[in-house]
């Protein structure tokens, strides 16, 4: 439940795309277990890039999405 990285962004940019620079914040060589976000994460992007650091997503499905 710690915070480990940091990133603000103008309202007007969406969350998700900094993701992996956030992931990238954290040493290669510390493991991460899970991640924790909203739908708005549900993106290929974004699992890839939690999929990466050998951690477990946990983010609810958004609706209409396509099959990732």
């Amino acid at each position: 439940s710690d915070i480990r990285a940091v990133e603000f962004t103008p309202s007007r940019d969406g969350d998700s795309p900094v993701l992996p620079d956030l992931l990238g914040q954290m040493p290669e060589d510390e493991p991460i277990g899970t991640v924790i976000a909203d739908g708005a994460y549900d993106t290929r992007r974004c699992h890839t890039a939690i999929t990466t650091r050998d951690a477990v997503p946990i983010i609810p499905i958004r609706k209409k999405r396509a099959p990732l």
